[in-house]
């Protein structure tokens, strides 16, 4: 029985490997000329700029997830994997915030920087203590579990439960404006986009502080290629430079797809794990659409997208005795397109020597951006050259104001906009993740079976808000068992 496979990204990789491990001949066909998808990094003038991992969850032995990621060959033994003491820092008018990973220290610290924020400490302390026996759920796929997996799901969770109702609710914006110290708040919206939910916030300091968020040595393109490899290992083949145009259906069914090159290819399933919209309303023009997507597409207040611009400066300066990531303050304001922000994060890779030679490092911040802004300018490319210039300048001003050290140090500039990531990845929006969790967003997840259409599935981030890698080597996972499911066949390996 044969799987084709859209998309050779973690999610479609993921899939393709449990795929031959049921005993399915796969076929995954991918626009790019690397496996990855977003998880990639790129090299410019002997630099590697690494584009998607800040931190992975699941880097934990034992977790379920470290279960699948070494299921999958994104880890084994041989990948070292690095825990930092603080997850980042925030700075102001020369002020030091950590962001500690372990929690009496980020209770000691917090609690030095404002002593009437005790109660509110107390809170978010006690809150990353109980979500830390959170683990995202990998076993089964939540429309295949039956009441004893929930009643289990819902004993491990019970812990966290008192503070998830409340958590919920809020944004991480009012969550953090319940501190009385400025400081603290600000510190507290810098990481995540301050409309998600609370829970996204405690949840990621959590597991850093469970020691389940780690980064694999070597970064996100050669964890893809390790995935890759396991693939191929399994006799799994992927076609690069192979663009799909439309799905092919008859009748109600799913039977191949069609190439940019008019090259057909037929299976008995069809599997995308390529972009959600690209896949509904290109591929399948839009023709089966249930209430959640029609919603989760159209519904941009309760479930807005995130798109940012990515600057990478590659310095030759050793910035080891820098904090890893740090967050400053930033008066005058920055713009990354659309969008003012008095905040910029840093992020250097000195901590990873694998990644460059002698005293050379990439030093990488994000600045949040607006879609529709940069598509606009992309239609005029001496505008869209002279606004990536223009960034690039700013981030490369308050750079050096910061790492004093890297005056004339700046070998290269690499700019990555909303733009580079529809033209590399076809995603939609600029997105490099899907859906944001927010506190009026009711849909959990996209089952990947839709209305009218047999033998298709979909999978990836943008079935599993609000996505990220774990979402999408989890869902890969899943999406097989259902196949299995259908087939009457019994999923391997079920852990």
């Amino acid at each position: 029985m044969k799987l084709i496979v859209i998309g050779a990204g973690i999610a479609g990789l993921s899939a393709g490997i449990y795929g031959r491990l049921n005993g399915f001949d796969t076929e995954i066909y991918e626009m790019h000329t690397q496996p990855g998808g977003e998880c990639t990094g790129w090299k410019r003038n002997g630099y590697y700029f690494d584009g998607c991992i800040h931190w992975l969850l699941g880097t934990k032995r034992g977790s379920s997830l470290n279960k699948v990621w070494r299921e999958v060959g994104a880890l084994d033994d041989t990948v070292k994997i690095i825990n930092h003491d603080f997850f980042y820092s925030y700075e102001e008018d020369e002020t030091r915030v950590f962001l500690y990973s372990d929690v009496k220290s980020l209770k000691s610290h917090f609690m030095e920087i404002s002593p009437e924020d005790g109660d509110n400490i107390d809170y978010l302390c006690k809150a990353i203590e109980a979500l830390k026996c959170m683990e995202m759920p990998t076993r089964k796929a939540f429309d295949r579990m039956n009441g004893l997996d929930y009643i289990g799901m819902m004993i491990k969770m019970f812990p966290a439960i008192k503070y998830l109702r409340g958590l919920d609710k809020i944004s991480v914006k009012d969550f953090a404006g319940r501190f009385r110290s400025p400081l603290l708040q600000k510190t507290l919206t810098t990481l995540i986009p301050s409309y998600f939910k609370a829970t996204a916030l405690v949840s990621t300091i959590a597991s850093m502080a469970y020691g389940d968020a780690g980064w694999p040595e070597g970064g996100s393109l050669s964890l893809a290629r390790r995935v890759e490899k396991k693939y191929e290992s399994l006799g799994g083949k992927i076609f690069y430079k192979s663009r799909v145009k439309k799905i092919i259906t008859q009748g109600e069914k799913a039977t191949g797809i069609l190439l940019e090159d008019g090259t057909e290819r037929f299976a008995d399933y069809v599997v995308s794990s390529a972009d959600g919209h690209a896949t509904l309303f290109d591929m399948l023009d839009g023709r089966y659409l249930d209430d959640n997507l029609k919603t989760l597409y159209s519904d941009r207040k309760n479930y807005p997208t995130y798109t940012s611009v990515q600057v990478s400066l590659g310095v030759r300066c050793d910035l080891s005795k820098h904090p890893h990531a740090s967050f400053f303050n930033v008066p005058s304001g920055i713009d990354g397109g659309g969008k003012k922000y008095h905040h910029i994060g840093f992020r250097h890779y000195c901590f990873d020597k694998t990644l460059m030679a002698g005293e050379k490092s990439a030093l990488i911040t994000h600045l949040n951006a607006d879609f529709d802004w940069w598509k606009e300018r992309y239609e005029n490319k001496e505008l869209y050259r002279s606004e990536k210039e223009r960034i690039a300048e700013d981030v490369k001003i308050i750079a050096q104001t910061r790492y004093p050290e890297l005056k004339d140090r700046i070998e290269t500039v690499d700019v990555a906009t909303p733009m580079t990531y529809v033209r590399y990845c076809n995603a939609w929006q600029g997105a490099w993740m899907a859906w944001a969790n927010t506190p009026s967003g009711k849909i959990k997840f996209v089952s990947g079976r839709l209305p009218g259409l047999t033998n298709f599935f979909l999978t990836g981030q943008w079935t599993l808000p609000p996505g990220g890698l774990p979402t999408a080597v989890v869902t890969g996972r899943w999406v097989i068992q259902r196949i299995c499911h259908l087939e009457k066949k019994k999923f391997s390996p079920d852990n």
